[in-house]
This record gives structure tokens, sequence and C-alpha cells, in this order.
């Protein structure tokens, strides 16, 4: 059997991967098996196109073009550069939002309202953030990428300088919507650039520093927001995330090129040019799809992928994990700090933050290349088959994980004298959270990679509605008691994990029963 090796770098598709053409009775057996395989790549492509393979000798899922500028093909630099970049903007969302928290009752004191209603303006972002993807999304695909992200940013900063400066508690609402909306846009782009870059193996451990990001945004903030607030007043908490989101835009507007690429059989075989570096930053009429339409249905178009229990099943789980572990502690804590350990907001805003990040770059360690390597061993135990259901394997240890993390909080929180001892709940429960993040965002692309901008949608939309636990938390401690309240929610995630049981017996065989969407059917 003879080997070209493909070199890593702008037409090189993978720094280990291979071309093999040969005809002894392994390849001829992988080849057999690729070929009942669904793939993005046509019957004809397949035959006139030898199969690239991964490091580990299996097919590279999707197959990456011949063309240079196909995101599969870009040198590892600037995969990485990108995906460092939609990291930290996904991080921008939750960071812009939660920076003011520590310091709630000093912008309350500021505007003239009470605590409880300056919480409405960190409550307007929150939803706001999960609703405009669904705007953000089709216009990505149609505009692409890069013009709609660097549009959001543009938004985002023009919220936070308004906030910083809004006279009065109307006016503040209105600019934290408009920040909201912004960095909604913002976090919508990262799975998808994800997907357009990485290949099915590698998109576990990729997935999962996209998750730290998004996982972290609030912790970080809320280290620094309570001793920023203290120091120079509440504004600057929102000036500092104008600061932030702006220096992202100028690092965008040199190193975010263009990711969408169609991968149309028939389009890829008339295609004739191939993008420079200076086209897929600057090019915007260039960049779009030939031929391709915006309709009004492409914004209703996440709402269809809930009829697939892969995404049905993932959304209603990760939306439970977000909930109780990442968000109750971010609206409960300075309550409970305040009253039974009589902390101050910069204490407070460190005790969450250095306990969630904790938990979080902990479990990424271990989550994310794991998941490829559980995913790659499985393979080879089914004939060279990649199960987008086996990355959901690992993801059983957050059910055990994020209800121990509760009930250790709950348990602890109102009996201990040391306020350290609550802390390590806290921890416990993001090191699930840190796993489903990492498994759930893998296992959904893997299974819809060209619908993966709709899926992401809907992770974002329950991430926006999740707030609501901090209207029933508090009250429901009261009337039973920390422990039953944090056990009754540790509960709840443990039940909603259960359906991704079913999906690792089934998974399969719902997926074929039920096709692929049609709509983005090449991207």
């Amino acid at each position: 059997m003879d080997c070209d090796r493909v070199e890593e770098g702008f037409g090189g598709a993978n720094k280990s991967s291979s071309t093999c053409v040969g005809s002894n009775d392994d390849f001829s057996k992988q080849t057999s098996q690729i070929e009942k395989r669904e793939s993005s790549i046509s019957s004809g492509s397949r035959n006139s196109v030898p199969i690239k393979l991964d490091p580990k000798g299996l097919p590279l899922d999707p197959q990456p073009s011949r063309f240079t500028d196909d995101p599969l093909n870009w040198p590892a630099w600037q995969k990485w550069a990108v995906l460092i970049q939609v990291g930290f903007m996904a991080f921008l969302g939750p960071y812009n939002s939660a920076l003011i928290n520590p310091s709630l009752v000093l912008l309350s004191e500021g505007i003239g309202v009470d605590s409880k209603t300056a919480a409405y303006t960190t409550t307007t972002a929150i939803i706001l953030s999960g609703v405009s993807p669904f705007i953000w999304t089709p216009l990505t695909n149609y505009y692409g990428r890069r013009p709609i992200t660097l549009c959001a940013i543009v938004l985002t900063i023009l919220g936070g300088v308004g906030s910083g400066v809004s006279p009065d508690f109307n006016a503040l609402v209105g600019t934290r919507a408009l920040c909201g909306f912004g960095f909604g846009g913002m976090m919508s782009v990262g799975t998808a650039c994800v997907s357009d870059m990485f290949f099915l193996h590698e998109r576990g451990a990729k997935t999962g520093v996209y998750s730290i990001f998004v996982t972290n945004g609030a912790h970080v903030a809320a280290l620094i927001g309570g001793f920023l607030g203290q120091a120079e007043g509440w504004r600057w908490d929102y000036w500092l995330g104008a600061i932030s989101t702006a220096i992202s835009f100028v690092v965008a507007l040199f190193l975010f090129p263009e990711t969408l690429f169609s991968r149309d059989p028939v389009f890829l075989s008339t295609r004739t040019r191939t993008r420079t570096h200076f086209q897929l930053l600057f090019d915007f009429r260039g960049n779009m799809i030939p031929g391709r339409k915006l309709h009004a249905t492409d914004f209703l178009q996440s709402f269809i992928m809930l009829k697939y229990p892969s995404i049905l099943f993932p959304v209603w789980y990760y939306t439970c994990a977000w909930t109780f572990i990442n968000v109750l502690p971010a609206l409960t804590l300075a309550t409970i700090y305040t009253h039974f350990y009589h902390l101050k907001a910069g204490p407070i805003g460190a005790c969450l933050g250095i306990s969630l990040m904790t938990g979080s770059i902990l479990g990424e360690f271990f989550a994310g290349k794991a998941s490829d390597l559980l995913m790659t061993y499985l393979a080879k135990k089914h004939n060279g088959k990649r199960n987008p259901e086996h990355r959901l394997y690992l993801c059983t240890l957050s059910a055990l994980f994020m209800p121990a993390g509760l009930i250790i909080f709950g348990a602890t929180v109102s009996s201990q004298p040391n306020y350290l001892i609550p802390l390590i709940g806290l921890s416990v429960g993001v090191f699930g959270l840190q796993i489903a993040s990492t498994t759930l965002y893998a296992y959904v692309s893997d299974c819809y990679k060209p619908q993966t901008p709709e899926s992401g949608v809907l992770f974002n939309l329950s991430r926006g509605l999740s707030f609501i636990v901090g209207y029933v938390a508090l009250p429901l401690a009261a009337s039973v008691g920390y422990f039953w309240a944090w056990f009754f929610f540790a509960a709840v995630v443990f039940v909603s994990f259960l359906p991704l049981g079913a999906l690792m017996v089934w998974g399969g065989r719902w997926r074929a029963r039920m096709g692929s969407p049609e709509f983005n059917r090449f991207l």
C-alpha cells in the first residue's frame, strides 16, 4: 500500500494525517466501512479523491477539500488563534453580565433603587444574550462568521460604555439590553467556528478549550468586580467590560479570518478561486457562499432541532446543569455568605471565583482529551466507526459530581463555622459541569455537524433562561432549610441526566430513523 503524507500547513489537513492508496485487505475493509457511513462527501467525490486518515489510521471526518482556504486545512497556529478568540468572546458574555454582581449594593445606592430592582439590570442582559442568537446565527450562516461577529462586538462595546455613563435606572436597563444583545452574538459564533475548523477526532479537546472560557467568564468577573467596585465605584465594572471587549475587537480585526466554507461537492467541483488571508479578513462579499439565500424561516431553524433526541436531551441536561451549578451560586452566594459569615463584596467574589475556577480547570484537564481518546479507543473496537454516543459515556461522571457538589454545599453552609468548607462543594459541582459542557457540545456537533450553529443557539438560550433559579432558591431554603433545598436541586440534576442514558443505548438508531435536517447540509 502506497501512502503520501499530508504535512500540516495552509494546504495540509493535519500534521500527522496520511493519504493512502492501495488494495490490501485491511484498506479494502476500511474503505467499505467508510462507504456505509453518513458523510458530507458525495459518492462521486469519494471515488475520485483518496480517503485521508488521521494519526490513528481512521478516516478523517469530515474529509478536507483540496483548497488551502478550507479551515480544515489551516495551519495549527491559525486554528488555535481563532479558537482562543472565539473562546474569549464567549468568555466576555457572562463576564460582562457578572462584573457588576458583587457591586449590586453599590449600584442600588448610586442609582437610587433597591438592590432587588438593581439586579434587573443583570437579568436584562442575560435574557437578551439568550434570545439574540436566534437572530445572529442565521446571519452568520449567510453573511459569514466574521462580519456578524465584529458587528456584535461593536454593539457590546457601545452597550458597556453606555452603561457606565447612564444617568438613571431606565437608561441603564436600556444599555444593558444593548450590551446583552451584542454579547449574545459573540457567544453564538464559537461552536460554529470550532466545527468549521476541526475534525471529529479533535473536537472533544478543542470544544473543551472553548467551554472552559464559557464556564469561567462569570467566575473571573466575580473575582474582579467586587474589589473594583469598592475601589473605583460601580461604573467601572461596566467600563472594564467595555475595555476588555474592545481588546477583543482589535485582535479580531487582524487574526479572525472567515471560517464559513461550503462543502457542497457540486460547488467544490466547479470552484476555482482560493482566497488569500487578506481576503478571508476583508472580502466580506467574496466570503459569502454563492447562491445561498436568507429566508425568514432561517430564524426558526434552531427550534426544528429540538425534535431530534440527540439535541433535545443534551440541551435539557445542560440547562439543569448550568442553572444549578453555575448560576445558582452566582445569584445566592452573596446573600448566604453575608448572612452566615458576614463577608463583604470583595471576599465573597473571591470565594465564588476561586472555587468555581478551580473545579472548572480541573474538570477540563480530565474531560477534553479524555473524550477524544475514548472515542478513538471505542472506534477501533467498532471496526473504525466513530459513534457519537461513545462520547456520552464520559458524561456519566458529571451526573455523579454535580449532585455531590450540591449536597456538600447544602449540608455544610449553615452548619459549618468555616466558610471554606461549602466552597469545596462548589468546586466539586463545577468539576462535573465542565465534563458535561465539553462532552455535550462535542456530541451535538458530532451528530449534526452542519447544524452546529443552531444547536449552539439552544445552549445559549438555556443559559439565558437560567436566571429564574434566583427567584426560587433562597425562598425554598428559608422554608425547608439549605440541606433539603440543595438536595432537591441535586435530585433535579441527576434525573435530568437519565435521558442521556437512553441516548447511549438507542441514540444511533433514533438518528438513523429520523435522518438529518435538510438545511445547512454542506456547511
